[in-house]
């Protein structure tokens, strides 16, 4: 089920969007809408700060699915050389912004394990 509603954005931020929805090969009302979806979902994700000392090192621990993170490797292989498809191009935004937010709450997650002083530098 989806609602549907009317935005006004400035301009620098239309452009932007047109920008991503080119290379993602989608609408931009498509590309404007996961975006804001995933915005909206990531505050309801627990604020690290929240988080217990096992729960903070296991995120802390976090890496992007084997599978996942093969096909963006093949992805942006492919993109380098020029030989990317049109069916895979939103195929790599996809797993781009996964790798993105992953890699975003792993770094929240680092920082407030060093400020609980959990984490132990590795000696030789």
């Amino acid at each position: 089920m989806s609602t549907e509603v009317t935005l006004s954005l400035p301009e620098p931020a239309y452009r932007s969007a047109e920008r991503l929805a080119e290379g993602a090969q989608q609408p931009v009302q498509d590309v404007l809408t996961e975006l804001l979806s995933e915005m909206l979902a990531a505050w309801e994700e627990k604020p690290v700060t929240s988080l217990s000392d096992e729960e903070l090192l296991q995120l802390c621990d976090l890496q992007m699915n084997p599978e996942q993170n093969r096909r963006l490797s093949e992805l942006l292989e492919k993109q380098r050389e020029r030989q990317l498809s049109d069916d895979e191009r939103p195929e790599l935004w996809a797993l781009i912004r996964i790798y993105e937010r992953a890699l975003v709450r792993k770094s929240e997650a680092l920082a407030e394990a060093a400020r609980r002083g959990l984490l132990r530098s590795k000696s030789t």
